[in-house]
This record gives C-alpha cells, structure tokens and sequence, in this order.
C-alpha cells in the first residue's frame, strides 16, 4: 500500500519510519528536502510538491507546524486537491486551531476529498515504536477506512465521532495538561535546587507515590541534568498554548493558568530558549532565580 507523507519533522518523520519498517512504500514532501535523507535511505521516495504526492497515493498524512502550512499544503498552487485523485483520503495528525480544521475538511469535502484530524499524543520515539494514542475525529466511513494505518504507530485510537475540529480540542487541552506540569516540575526543582538539596532527590521521592507523572519519570531526570534535547521543542509547546488562548477567548472561556503559562513559554522563546524540549521552561525560572546550573 503506498503512503504519503507531508511534513519530516520530528513527528513527521517518526510516522514515516515507522510505516517503512512495517512494510509500506512511503512516499514524502516537505518543503526542506534535506531532512528526508535517512528515509529516503530506508526506502523513501521523494516527491516535488504536494500534489504530485497526491497522485500517487490513496491515503496522505499530513504532520506540520500549523493551520496555516496545512492551508498551503491542501488549497495552494500545487496543493492536494490539484492531485484530481478523488480517491484521496488525508489524514491530518498537525496541532491547529479547531476552526482550521473545520474549515479545511468542510472546503476539501466541496471539492470531493475526504479528510479526518487525527492528532497524535506522544513523541518521536514511542512513534517510531507504535506506542503513541491517536485520537480521531471526522468522517465515519473515512475513519474506519484509516484505522488499519493509525494502528501502525498508535497503541490506542480514540474515535470522537464525525464533528470535524473535536479530535484538536482535546489535543489543545492534553498539551496544556502537559505545560502546567513542566512549569510545576520546573518550579519545585528551582525551589529545591536553592535549598540546597539535591533535586534527584526529590525526584526519587516523587516518583515513587501516585503524583508522579510520565513528565517526571522521563523528562525529569533529564530537566535536573540540564538535558533539554528537543523530542518536542518548547517554540512548539508555546504555540500550542496560544492556539488554545485564542480558541478560548473566541468560545468566552477564562483560563488564567493557561493564559500565564503562554508568557513564561513566551518570554522563554523570547530569551533564546525555542529550540530546546519545552521543558527547557526550566532554565528560564533559573534564569529568573540566579542559579547558574540550570541558565
């Protein structure tokens, strides 16, 4: 079965490596063609642009930054619906904004393609090894066509029925789930850290009750040793967060946490911070409390 993929970056190109490993042709787009060398290697083939990638293959992935890229990819000069493959089923796996999402599968389904969300809970690594959680929302018939590829990465699939832009609502609140406890993580670390108490020790203890958390089992290790290697970089954690402000404000949802969690994600970006894992939150409040180990 041949697969498109459209977008190689961390996620994008996890997914991608994982249908070639299990035994899918995969074909590829993005707009840096550079950073499809390793899966070309594995047996990739590359194409020039979107539509080209449409004609031939029956079902695309889409794994992009934002709504506006996946606009681009869909509706733009050499877009997807330029494909004329009304056979085409995308499956957009990119954190947008719910209204983009509505937009782009009620415009796709005028010009006679179907098209479901399905963002991804995890990272590149569980990706890679079939462990992530899809949740999935759209089209019925389209969803129940797509279940045998979501299975290849994800250990679960949440189907929320066929309102399109409800998967990416859950997403947007799941990822600023996830913010709050990287600031509260990063927080009491710095709290520790100044005490003069070794932080691995808090993190021992800590983990070892029913407040921990998958963040402070995995990534809190890494935070105390000043290991911000991106698996999900903090300019995207930032963006998430906005979108879901922004979706807040236009439903007249007050969420002050989350409205104080986007300024320090912000003023972290702001200060040099953006490429590293979001939880590099964590040298910013280093930063604002002098301790050098962790600025």
């Amino acid at each position: 079965m041949k697969i498109g993929v459209i977008g190689t970056g961390l996620m994008g190109s996890a997914i991608a490596h994982r249908l070639i490993q299990r035994g899918f042709q995969v074909f590829l787009y993005n707009r840096t063609r550079g950073r499809a060398k390793t899966l070309i290697k594995m047996g990739a083939i590359q194409t020039e642009h979107p539509s080209e990638l449409g004609r031939k293959c029956n079902f695309v992935i889409i794994s992009v930054t934002d709504g506006y890229a996946v606009k681009e990819i869909l509706f733009g000069e050499n877009g997807l619906i330029n494909s004329k493959n009304t056979k085409l089923l995308v499956v957009d796996t990119s954190t947008v904004l719910p209204q983009d999402s509505i937009y782009c599968a009620n415009l796709m389904k005028q010009k006679g393609y179907s098209m479901i969300q399905a963002p991804i809970m995890g990272g590149p690594d569980p990706t890679m090894k079939g462990d992530v959680i899809s949740i999935v929302s759209g089209n019925k018939k389209s969803i129940e066509k797509s279940k045998r590829i979501l299975s290849t990465y994800s250990r679960k699939i949440f189907i929320l029925g066929s309102k399109d832009g409800a998967a990416n609502f859950i997403k947007l609140a799941l990822n600023l789930n996830i913010a709050l406890i990287a600031i509260s993580l990063a927080e009491s670390i710095v709290f520790v850290k100044k005490s003069k108490i070794d932080p691995a020790i808090f993190l021992e203890i800590l983990n070892s009750t029913y407040f921990k958390t998958g963040l402070s089992e995995i990534k809190g290790p890494k935070m105390v040793k000043n290991n911000f290697e991106p698996k999900f970089f903090l300019k995207n954690m930032l963006k998430d967060v906005h979108l879901l402000n922004d979706c807040a404000r236009q439903n007249g949802i007050s969420l002050s946490f989350a409205s104080l969690a986007e300024q320090y994600f912000r003023i972290a970006s702001n200060r040099g911070y953006s490429e590293l894992d979001y939880t590099g939150i964590l040298k910013l409040f280093g930063e604002f409390n002098n301790l050098e180990s962790y600025r």
